[in-house]
């Protein structure tokens, strides 16, 4: 009788510390998922967007050829590579600005949504209450301070992305040549110094904020709204509107401070040694002055046809991602363990 009662408290306590385990790295995953995914997407997605990169980046530093002849021009001296350049670079970047203001964005955003939830009267069943939307103030709040987060931790690979792109449209005499991103992130920190590495950062901050504002808050909101007017939660149509609508929106937000950024990161002293720019606010003050308005917004086809499929790529990967993961994990418990657990994950940690 002692045998058999040891061995089932012995099965109970196994349980329990199986249970303690999955809801121990159920707990991490939940926090760490947002920014892997947001990761992965947008690594996925840059795959496809990296030519019109680097088009983006020629004109801005005043190529006057169209699409085809620009095209033919980097592919004959630099290879099919050249349509590719930096692409080292960009991966980096998503990796560390793409994942940190994506994953940053959906933890704020479901933080903000789980306090709305508790401050709801508890007198209705949670099934009669509608899904929580935030107002598209809070969505503007949580995308600036992701963007601005974003930033800071990306500006070195966000320096190397520019500076690998723009290298192969300067003159011969003026091209650092770099090996790839790591090369080019070891020559700026030799002879810039590590601060060097973040050269930039204060416009490349302003930047990333307009474009997280422009592009993940009005995509929330545009995906409320068809949510709204009947479109299916999650489906297709409430994930690519949205995403449309935050490509374009972000593209035209962002345009601006991109321009002056590059301006910035790609700038080459004379041969006196002086840069052609202060800083930032230097460098637009000057283009308006010599160029008009416009000029902030060239390349802008390129930079569009780079902006909106990168960001609709990455955010309908980004919810398929979720939405695969989440069913594939649900089913895993319900197989795996019973019922309480996956009721007990799922109160500390709802969807």
């Amino acid at each position: 009788v002692k045998s058999n009662a040891l061995v089932s408290r012995g099965r109970r306590w196994t349980m329990k510390l199986q249970d303690d385990e999955l809801m121990g790295f159920a707990g991490v995953w939940h926090k760490a998922q947002p920014f892997v995914n947001g990761s992965v997407a947008a690594s996925i997605a840059l795959l496809f967007v990296q030519p019109a990169d680097v088009f983006k980046m020629r004109y801005q530093l005043g190529s006057q050829l169209g699409f085809r002849h620009l095209a033919r021009k980097i592919v004959k001296e630099e290879g099919v590579g050249g349509l590719y350049k930096g692409l080292d670079a960009g991966l980096a970047r998503q990796m560390t600005y793409g994942m940190t203001r994506l994953g940053v964005f959906r933890t704020l955003s479901d933080w903000c949504k789980r306090k709305i939830e508790r401050e709801r009267p508890t007198g209705s069943a949670a099934g009669d209450q509608a899904p929580v939307q935030l107002p598209l103030w809070q969505k503007g709040v949580c995308a600036l301070t992701a963007g601005g987060i974003g930033a800071m931790v990306g500006n070195p690979a966000d320096l190397a992305v520019v500076r690998l792109t723009a290298d192969g449209g300067l003159p011969k005499a003026l091209r650092k040549n770099y090996a790839g991103v790591f090369d080019c992130l070891s020559r700026t920190a030799k002879q810039e110094g590590v601060l060097g590495l973040w050269k930039g950062s204060g416009m490349t901050v302003t930047r990333c904020m307009a474009v997280n504002l422009g592009q993940l808050a009005s995509a929330d909101q545009a995906r409320d709204v068809l949510e709204n007017l009947g479109a299916k939660k999650g489906g297709a149509v409430s994930i690519l509107g949205g995403s449309v609508v935050g490509g374009f929106v972000g593209a035209v937000f962002s345009m601006p401070f991109d321009y002056v950024k590059s301006q910035v990161q790609s700038m080459q002293p004379d041969k006196l040694g002086k840069l052609p720019y202060k800083g930032a606010v230097d460098c637009a003050r000057k283009t308006m002055a010599r160029h008009g308005p416009a000029r902030f917004y060239a390349g802008f086809l390129p930079y569009f046809f780079r902006q909106a499929p990168h960001a609709i790529i990455t955010l309908c990967l980004l919810a398929e991602l979720t939405m695969i993961e989440d069913h594939l994990e649900d089913e895993l418990e319900q197989e795996m363990h019973h019922p309480k657990l996956h009721k007990a994950k799922r109160a500390l940690f709802p969807k």
